[in-house]
């Protein structure tokens, strides 16, 4: 099988060993990987302001980067989610809508795309660690996460008494309310430490780096990884993690 991977700009430019660790991980589970040259923002940040024509200018970028046929995959809910968004920025019975529309149906989360694949949730990987789960509002619930994570050998699955609680991000949100940005994130991260974790893992890399940053400001050296680097460091002995 072949897949298209969408990196969203913020593992790109911040957090590219995550994309590093999707590649490795689609691999070593014989799937082709193409990554489409050209990709810049998907459009959620104009989307979000109410910036109509970039959102639709990017979109546009987009379905001709992707326009080729099978699934792309990509290593965050927020952006996932975005390029199904893609419908409603185009009158319907447009060239763009009909597009738009059948991207949105070839598009998967990294976790949920995984757990669709013949032998999920156990692909073999094993890594003897505490792992404090963060579910990230952007996955809207799904359990993908949790069920690769449970299947890995050896790893403690730890959730927080409110796995739900928003760590403070949300993309715009940060920037124009910091200080309740600032009060969401002290409470996760006063909740995630509690649970005495070896390592956070998340879904969602805006996340990461913000709960990461939360627990590098404290001092605490708890690793920040996203589910496909947990995988990736199971898949290959875990020899990086010790």
């Amino acid at each position: 099988m072949r897949i298209q991977l969408m990196i969203p700009c913020l593992v790109e430019d911040c957090l590219p060993e995550i994309g590093l660790a999707v590649v490795s991980v689609l691999e070593r589970l014989g799937l082709a990987v193409d990554h489409p040259g050209g990709q810049t923002c998907c459009g959620q940040m104009a989307w979000k302001a109410g910036d109509l024509g970039n959102a639709r200018a990017l979109a546009l970028r987009s379905l001709d980067l992707f326009a080729g046929p099978g699934a792309v995959v990509c290593p965050s809910g927020s952006c996932a989610k975005m390029l199904r968004t893609y419908p409603e920025l185009f009158p319907p019975g447009t060239a763009a809508h009909a597009r738009a529309v059948a991207l949105a149906g070839r598009v998967f989360e990294f976790c949920e795309f995984l757990a669709g694949l013949p032998g999920a949730p156990d692909f073999g990987a094993g890594l003897p660690a505490r792992a404090a789960l963060h579910r990230s509002c952007q996955l809207d619930g799904s359990e993908a996460p949790a069920r690769l994570l449970g299947a890995v050998r050896g790893l403690t699955l730890l959730e927080p008494e409110r796995p739900d609680r928003c760590c403070g991000f949300g993309g715009q949100f940060s920037l124009q309310f910091p200080g309740v940005s600032a009060s969401l994130l002290e409470d996760k991260v006063r909740e995630l430490l509690a649970l005495d974790p070896d390592l956070l893992v998340s879904a969602e890399p805006s996340c990461l780096m913000n709960i990461g940053g939360g627990l590098a400001r404290l001092g605490r050296p708890v690793r920040a990884l996203h589910v496909a680097q947990v995988l990736d460091l199971g898949l290959t002995g875990g020899a990086a993690w010790t």
